[in-house]
């Protein structure tokens, strides 16, 4: 097989010796791996769409998730799959397909494993494949240093997250689903294509990256004991029982909110609200491991 890899220099464990040791796996293994090291969203996806043309059977994409959106917006609609080798911080959308977070065993699913037609969500026509997240979680992407997350990894995160939550307001949010109107003030809105939202935490633990649907998680905030009592819920998978926590399934819908909020899309800030959230069923081909017999 002849495949490429791309690889996000900047990623957690990428490195060029990793990639070095990737190839010489890939060789052993009887297949080509070809490297590409774009240093830039344009050259990424530049080299994705080279790729394509050039018939590669499958695209390679070593990095964290937000790379992994960048690498999959430049595959959808194509007949080339995606395999992920998870270098990065988080690596949700590997935890969330079962895909080993050892790059080298990963390296064996991308060339044996059978491919899945996933589902990518579309946010003022910007895909992601896990989730959007409007209010606290965007406004934490907005404030972590991007050095900080390199060094420290998920600590950048929860620290960030403590100085956020001790001063964020909420805003009053408008939700037009199906034409019904949903109007009630949250500190976070999650519009969800996975179960997993970040590490052991899940926001929608019955959500399927390829039922055509997304899965919608508001929190609700009527007092100052709401969002407390929420955290210890979401730590609790009890969450959904909440009675401020409403959660709902749909394939479309629009979002805004009074004051406006941040965006982010798989982890990266792309913008603020209003937003309008729909799906593209089975867009995307993913390489994922073979399912136990």
């Amino acid at each position: 097989m002849r495949a490429l890899l791309l690889m996000n220099m900047s990623a957690g464990s990428s490195s060029r010796h990793r990639a070095d040791l990737l190839q010489e796996t890939a060789q052993r293994l009887g297949h080509t791996l070809d490297l590409a090291l774009p240093q830039t969203p344009d050259e990424t996806t530049a080299a994705v769409r080279h790729a394509v043309a050039s018939g590669y059977e499958r695209v390679l994409c070593a990095g964290g998730d937000g790379t992994l959106n960048l690498v999959a917006s430049a595959l959808l609609d194509t007949d080339c799959p995606l395999a992920i080798i998870p270098t990065g911080t988080a690596n949700l959308l590997a935890r969330e397909l079962n895909i080993p977070l050892d790059p080298e065993q990963a390296l064996r699913v991308a060339f044996a494993g059978p491919v899945r037609y996933l589902d990518v969500g579309m946010a003022n026509g910007q895909p992601f494949l896990l989730m959007a997240g409007l209010g606290f979680d965007a406004q934490v992407v907005s404030e972590i240093v991007p050095h900080f997350k390199d060094y420290f990894g998920p600590l950048a995160y929860i620290t960030a997250g403590l100085q956020v939550l001790a001063r964020y307001k909420p805003s009053q949010f408008h939700l037009e689903v199906g034409g019904n109107q949903l109007v009630l003030p949250a500190w976070l809105v999650v519009v969800g294509n996975a179960s997993h939202y970040g590490y052991e935490l899940s926001l929608s633990p019955t959500a399927r990256m390829d039922d055509g649907l997304l899965d919608v998680c508001i929190f609700a905030e009527h007092s100052a004991f709401d969002r407390l009592s929420q955290i210890g819920a979401v730590f609790a998978g009890l969450h959904e029982k909440h009675p401020n926590v409403r959660s709902f399934q749909t394939s479309h819908l629009t979002i805004t909110a009074e004051p406006r909020v941040q965006l982010q899309l798989d982890g990266d800030l792309v913008g603020q609200s209003p937003v309008e959230i729909g799906m593209r069923a089975s867009a995307l081909p993913v390489v994922v491991p073979p399912t136990p017999c």
